[in-house]
């Protein structure tokens, strides 16, 4: 029992060191962290993910442990490599959405994607 409590938690820590390419690319170029972005990104409106397509939703890793911090998701149309990021939270509890820009690293190794109707369903209902 001891070796395979051992086993999990060595699995886990490996698989967290490996990184999603396109939000640490993102994280770098703009400086996305839980106070926001160190480099100005466009504020836009929501991408039109209602026709599905080729979109792909990955949700920013947070590890500052701020309560009142922004958390950031990362939309990617795959056709054309632009990146729309939602920033929500922070101290008043944004909503705000920024893009699209061009993706600096698109690959989606190791990267955790959610569903992409989440995007707009939250526009269409508040």
């Amino acid at each position: 029992m001891k070796h395979m409590m051992l086993a999990t938690l060595t699995s886990l820590l490996s698989a967290q060191a490996l990184g999603c390419p396109l939000s640490e690319s993102l994280a770098s170029r703009y400086g996305i962290s839980f106070a926001g972005f160190s480099s100005a990104v466009p504020e836009s409106a929501a991408p039109d993910t209602t026709h599905g397509g080729p979109f792909v939703r990955v949700r920013m890793p947070d590890a500052s442990n701020v309560a009142d911090g922004f958390h950031h998701t990362i939309v990617m149309d795959r056709a054309t490599k632009k990146i729309w990021i939602l920033r929500t939270g922070g101290f008043v509890g944004v909503y705000q959405w920024f893009g699209p820009v061009d993706a600096v690293d698109p690959s989606l190794d190791n990267c955790r994607l959610e569903p992409t109707d989440v995007t707009n369903r939250a526009e269409r209902h508040g």
